[in-house]
């Protein structure tokens, strides 16, 4: 694996990631009604598309390691924004009585293109990575003091929270409320 190929990577994974976050229902882009659209499905969705812009943003640091599970899952979240962005450029869903703002539809073309990069760059990277790469489970009884591992759970509460927070707006504001 090439350094030049690892930094394009984490390029196109904060780049998507930035792209679909910016579509947040509610936001300044995203302005459709999904009101006739069941609460726990917009949930769910919301969740899904939450989770998947935090966890693109997220997988940056590991993929700047080299860690071969995240380069393995940034191909995962290829095919999930290819994915999103098929349904709704087909319009299978989320559908909506609203028409696609432009801002919409350019940033949702623009996304689907970065997609297929980000597909296939980690499919090309993997088969070069060696095994010294490869990261090993810490053991139930890691050498590691547990005040080293306080700022990795505040993080990771910090990120929940802010992660909870995305879901309830954008989905309290594709219903309309």
């Amino acid at each position: 694996m090439t350094l030049q190929n690892k930094y394009w990577l984490a390029g196109l994974l904060g780049s998507s990631g930035i792209a679909l976050s910016s579509l947040v229902p509610g936001g300044p882009i995203e302005i459709r009604d999904f009101s006739h659209i069941n609460p726990l499905t917009l949930g769910v969705f919301n969740t899904f598309l939450t989770t998947l812009c935090l966890g693109s943003l997220l997988l940056i640091y590991f993929v700047l390691k080299s860690e071969r599970w995240a380069i393995f899952m940034a191909s995962v979240c290829g095919l999930s924004y290819l994915g999103v962005y098929g349904l709704d450029l087909a319009v299978i869903f989320p559908v909506s009585p609203d028409a696609m703002p432009p801002a919409l539809l350019a940033i949702e073309i623009f996304g689907t293109i970065l997609a297929f990069p980000l597909i296939l760059l980690p499919i090309q990277m993997l088969p070069n990575l060696t095994a010294a790469t490869v990261a090993t489970a810490p053991s139930l009884h890691s050498e590691q003091p547990t005040a080293c591992q306080l700022p990795q759970m505040a993080i990771a509460t910090s990120v929940g929270i802010i992660a909870l927070g995305i879901i309830i707006f954008a989905t309290y504001s594709a219903m309309g409320l």
